[in-house]
């Protein structure tokens, strides 16, 4: 049985992300090589929310392999919606209470880009269109959608919706 602690909220399989240098993070596992791709080349990660870090795994042997620290809450992510561009993995956080995009590096969990977006939180969700070229972003404080850009780093456009989207 794989044990996680720290308030794991979200999780998500990685295929073809590769291996990184072998480190690990504080409380993590020396089993392996911290983020090494598991049984068919797939890796298991859990973004664990009250501690800021990721608890990797091999989901083939069911066995922690590691684990790195994040600057960021990662609350959501759904192997059901596109948040990896093939570069980096999106998702959203709303750090002081404003929602924003933010982009992960894949081997390092570090925040590579953040675009605010103009409302407050909390937010629920970012979903990736299919070419990558829009990233989609509740604000439920502010009772919108954001319409972003990611390769621009910007807030295209903001579609009003109903009550706490």
């Amino acid at each position: 049985m794989l044990g996680l602690t720290g308030g794991a909220l979200a999780g998500l399989l990685l295929t073809g992300c590769g291996p990184d240098d072998g480190t690990t993070g504080t409380g993590g596992s020396t089993a392996g090589t911290a983020g090494e791709a598991g049984s068919g080349g797939t890796r298991g990660i859990v973004f664990n929310t009250a501690s800021r870090d990721v608890t990797l795994f091999d989901p083939g042997e069911n066995r922690v392999t590691g684990s790195r620290p994040t600057s960021a809450v990662v609350r959501w992510l759904s192997n059901e919606q596109h948040y990896f561009d093939g570069e980096r993995i999106w998702t959203y956080d709303f750090p002081d209470g404003e929602v924003e995009a933010i982009a992960l590096h894949p081997e390092t969990f570090e925040v590579t880009a953040r675009i605010p977006v103009g409302g407050e939180g909390p937010g629920h969700s970012l979903v990736l269109s299919p070419d990558n070229s829009r990233a989609f972003v509740n604000s439920a404080g502010s009772d919108f959608l954001a319409v972003v850009d990611p390769a621009a780093g910007e807030v295209l456009e903001r579609v009003e919706t109903g009550p706490y989207p």
